[in-house]
C-alpha cells in the first residue's frame, strides 16, 4: 500500500470535527495532528483518533506535516491560513476565504507565491444535483441563462444555538458564499454588479447583532440576472434546518431544484422533517460517502497527484468581494460595480 498523506486540522467546531473524521476514513490520508484554541477539545479529538494535538498554528507551520485544513469560524480564517501559506504548506480552508476583502487579496498573493497548493471548500459543487445542473447549462441544455433565483436560508436555531460566534458572522457570510459560488460557477462568469437590500432586528433583539435576511441582485456581463436570497430567521418548525431552492431560466429552457426535499420525509411523535442522509456519521457499511466530505478527499488527491485544485483562492476572493459589495449596496442604496474590487 502506498504511503498515506499526513494531514493536520485547525479548528474543531461543529463542522471542523468532520475534517479529522474524513482524513481518518479516506484510504489515501491519515489525521496526524489537530489544533484548537480550546485545549480540552483538542485533547479530546486527538484521543479519539490517536493523533497529536496543539493549540499553536505556529507549531504546525514549523512541523514536517505538509497539508492542513482550516475550519475555524468565518471571521478567523486569515491568521492560520496566512501562517501556513508562509510556511509553504498545502491549505484547504472552509468558505468564506475571509470576511474582509483586503485580507482575501493578501491570501491570494500568499497562495500565488507559496510552493504549496491551496483551495477553498465550496462543497456544494460536489453535490451530484448541482453538478448535473452545471453540466446541463454548460452543454447548452437550457440555452444561454438570462434570469434566475436562488435561496439558501437556515432555521433561526443556527444563530440562536449552533454558533457561539453568530454575531461576528451572519447569513451573508455563512450562506451567501455557497450561493454566489454556485451562480458564478453555473453561469460561467464573474459578476458585473451587485444591488442588495437587508433587514436587521429579529436576531439583534435576541442579542445576535447581525442581519436577519438579505436579498441581492447579481448581474453578469452576458446580461443574466440572478436574485440571491438568504436568511437566518426561518422558523425552527421548518422540516429542514436549511431552506434551499433554485430556478434558472435559459433562452430555450429552465432548471429548477429544491435541495431540501429529496423525496424522503419522516413524521415522528416529535416532528415532521426531511432527513440529511447520511451526514455526520458513516453509512451502515462504515463509509463516509456524503458529497460534503468529497472536497477533503479531492484535496488529498490533488496534493498526492500534483493536480491544481478547483475552488481557487482567486475565485474565493471574488466571492468575498461580492459579499462586501452587497453590504456596501445596503448602506448606499445603490448598485456596486465589481470591476475595481476583483481586479
Amino acid at each position: 500500500m502506498s504511503e498515506k498523506l499526513k494531514v493536520g486540522v485547525v479548528g474543531l467546531g461543529i463542522w471542523g470535527q468532520n475534517h479529522p473524521l474524513v482524513y481518518n476514513d479516506y484510504h489515501r490520508s491519515e489525521i496526524a495532528v489537530v489544533c484548537d484554541m480550546n485545549e480540552d477539545r483538542a485533547k479530546e479529538i486527538a484521543a479519539k483518533y490517536g493523533c497529536d494535538w496543539t493549540t499553536s498554528v505556529e507549531e504546525l507551520a514549523a512541523s514536517d506535516i505538509t497539508t492542513f485544513s482550516v475550519a475555524t469560524p468565518d471571521f478567523a480564517h486569515f491568521e492560520p491560513v496566512s501562517t501556513l501559506l508562509k510556511a509553504n504548506k498545502n491549505v484547504l480552508v472552509e468558505k468564506p476565504l475571509t470576511t474582509n476583502l483586503e485580507e482575501a487579496r493578501e491570501l491570494v498573493r500568499l497562495s500565488d507565491v507559496s510552493t504549496g497548493i491551496s483551495m477553498v471548500d465550496f462543497h456544494l459543487r460536489w453535490s451530484p444535483e448541482w453538478s448535473l445542473i452545471k453540466d446541463t447549462v454548460e452543454e447548452g441544455g437550457i440555452g444561454k441563462p438570462h434570469m434566475g433565483y436562488i435561496r439558501l436560508s437556515d432555521a433561526i436555531e443556527v444563530a440562536q444555538k449552533w454558533l457561539s460566534w453568530a454575531g461576528k458572522s451572519g447569513p451573508h457570510w455563512f450562506l451567501y458564499p455557497h450561493l454566489f459560488d454556485l451562480m458564478n460557477w453555473i453561469v460561467g462568469e464573474e459578476p458585473q454588479s451587485i444591488y442588495a437590500t437587508g433587514h436587521k432586528g429579529i436576531l439583534a433583539g435576541q442579542g445576535v447583532d447581525t442581519y436577519d435576511a438579505m436579498q441581492t441582485m447579481v448581474s453578469f456581463p452576458s446580461g443574466a440576472n440572478v436574485v440571491v436570497e438568504t436568511s437566518w430567521v426561518v422558523p425552527n418548525s421548518n422540516p429542514s434546518v436549511t431552506d434551499c431552492h433554485m430556478v434558472l431560466y435559459g433562452e430555450t429552457g429552465k432548471v429548477e431544484y429544491d435541495q431540501d426535499f429529496s423525496g424522503l420525509s419522516f413524521a415522528t411523535q416529535e416532528k415532521y422533517f426531511y432527513p440529511w442522509v447520511p451526514l455526520g456519521k458513516p453509512d451502515r457499511w462504515g463509509k463516509l460517502d456524503h458529497y460534503m466530505y468529497a472536497p477533503m478527499k479531492y484535496f488529498v488527491d490533488c496534493v498526492l497527484d500534483g493536480v491544481t485544485p478547483e475552488c481557487t483562492f482567486r475565485e474565493a476572493m471574488v466571492n468575498t468581494a461580492m459579499i462586501e459589495a452587497a453590504l456596501t449596496s445596503i448602506d448606499t442604496k445603490q448598485p456596486v460595480q465589481l470591476a475595481d474590487l476583483i481586479k
